[in-house]
């Protein structure tokens, strides 16, 4: 069989993957709704995989969606190339609701219903957890028997018990059993669920576990420095997902990093707002002591430090984000970001003469409150961070995405504005910079409206994702009108205070 061929392929081209023995433990599947690329870039298929297998009692392999190869990809583990319906749960690592789409076809391409009521004990429990579903399960709950809501390590330990002590009772008996567990949401028995978290991460190492090339960070070891954030911007999910911020200690990391020094030899460090990590400028002389080069993604406008700037350069860094997020001081102050145009500015040049050769501008567009003249300001920021990047010798690029409403943000119950709307602000931004030297990448603003349906909406888009005959705008917008609904029941929906939402049933 040619993917039977090509799973083997691929499993002999990784180092440190885990082919366990069936003879004893309960047998589980980490699956994440996505492909393999994708996939094996994030943490927390590396997490699950490594805390499953680290249990004599247990063992875990992995599935993906790799829809550009074969309609069975989804079906058939990475291990034993066995199929979804041998293992007691599947367990779903969802950081995306982009790719709640994806879960129905990978359920039928197993052989298994879409719906949980639709399926009986023949059937392995279907669990869902991360980020997208943590936020708001309700749009994909109906696939589901269960959701973790919050931190994996938190939960797993009385989720995977109850997995064992249920083998072998009805499927209600074991639902209602799951409903037990802090932080477990069963949508057939609707309950508040309370998202749970770990104090201490030095317990809990998270960094690659399975090296493989074809990843977008094949060339490094990637470990997580922080969780959280103790800043508290408007729009972002982080603060009240992911609160309250925490660090690993420096020597819980320089260990970690030097095990896996001997499968890469760069390192990137992974978390919300890494260099905020109270000892960051030491973990890059430790890394680098080790004979590590570094990767980091952004970096915080103000106060951004010229001894990590060293350090990151001294590293190999060439490049760098930073996000003004919002072209005007007064927009910024709305969205909770405190810094001036000339902080920016200030940035640029301490970054131009640490040696940082590349630097991409992150913002986004459709903000509350923003207007024209709001991104004609974005323009003009852009084009004096242009000339401050010139003196240094630093090649300049500006990313805009679309902002979308998040739920438990202060900004939740506001209307995303319209994707018109927001691509003309896009197209106003590109004419002002055209010619002048600032490439500009602009995200797709109709599919940021989908993604503001799927953060924001409820069980009514569950038939809506099961449906799509083609995943795609057009496939969209045909499902969600067979189904009555439209853009503005979700995305362009403003909620009125104390008007109950969706995501009321979880508590951050």
């Amino acid at each position: 069989m040619v993917w039977d061929r090509a799973l083997k392929d691929r499993l002999a081209a990784e180092t440190g993957a885990r082919v366990r023995d069936w003879g004893g433990g309960l047998p589980l599947v980490v699956v994440y709704a996505n492909s393999y690329r994708v996939a094996m870039s994030n943490l927390g298929v590396h997490a699950l995989y490594k805390w499953f297998n680290d249990r004599e009692n247990l063992l875990a392999e992995r599935v993906f969606w790799d829809t550009d190869r074969l309609s069975t990809s989804g079906a058939l583990s990475v291990e034993s190339r066995r199929p979804l319906t041998d293992f007691s749960a599947l367990l779903f690592s969802i950081s995306w609701e982009l790719d709640f789409l994806n879960l129905p076809p990978m359920l039928r391409a197993a052989g298994m219903p879409v719906y949980s009521k639709d399926r009986d004990e023949s059937h392995p429990l279907v669990i869902g957890g991360g980020a997208a579903l943590t936020a708001n399960p309700l749009p994909a709950a109906p696939f589901f028997d269960a959701v973790c809501i919050g931190e994996a390590e938190a939960i797993l330990p009385g989720l995977c018990m109850t997995l064992e002590q249920t083998v072998g009772l009805s499927r209600q008996e074991q639902l209602e059993r799951l409903a037990a567990v802090p932080g477990v949401f069963v949508p057939s028995l609707p309950a508040e669920a309370k998202r749970r978290y770990v104090q201490e991460l030095d317990l809990f190492p998270v960094g690659t576990q399975v090296f493989t090339a074809d990843t977008e960070f094949g060339d490094m070891f990637m470990m997580e420095v922080q969780r959280g954030c103790r800043f508290s911007c408007r729009f972002c999910l982080v603060a009240a997902a992911f609160c309250p911020f925490r660090w690993r200690s420096l020597n819980s990391l320089l260990d970690q990093a030097a095990g896996a020094r001997k499968y890469r030899d760069r390192v990137a460090l992974v978390g919300p707002v890494a260099a905020e990590h109270p000892h960051f400028a030491e973990v890059l002389r430790g890394l680098r002591e080790l004979g590590y080069g570094l990767s980091a993604g952004s970096m915080r406008v103000k106060p951004i430090s010229e001894e990590i700037l060293d350090e990151l350069v001294k590293g190999g860094v060439k490049s760098l984000t930073v996000a003004p997020e919002a072209g005007t001081p007064e927009l910024r102050r709305a969205i909770g970001k405190g810094f001036s145009d000339e902080d920016v500015i200030e940035a640029i040049g301490k970054i131009g003469r640490a040696g940082i050769r590349q630097l991409t501008l992150y913002s986004m567009v459709g903000l509350p409150g923003e207007t024209d003249a709001d991104v004609r300001a974005l323009a003009a920021l852009a084009l004096r961070c242009k000339a401050e990047a010139d003196r240094h010798a630093v090649v300049l690029s500006l990313n805009v995405s679309a902002f979308v409403p998040k739920p438990h943000t202060p900004f939740e119950r506001l209307p995303m504005a319209d994707s018109p709307d927001i691509d003309r602000r896009f197209d106003l931004l590109e004419r002002a910079l055209q010619g002048r030297g600032v490439k500009v990448k602009a995200d797709n603003a109709a599919w940021a409206q989908v993604q503001a349906a799927l953060s924001r909406g409820d069980e009514k888009l569950a038939p809506v994702i099961e449906k799509l005959d083609k995943i795609s705008l057009a496939g969209w917008r045909r499902s969600l009108k067979a189904a009555g609904l439209s853009p503005a029941d979700f995305a362009a929906r403003r909620y009125g205070p104390g008007e109950p939402l969706a995501w009321d049933v979880i508590k951050m």
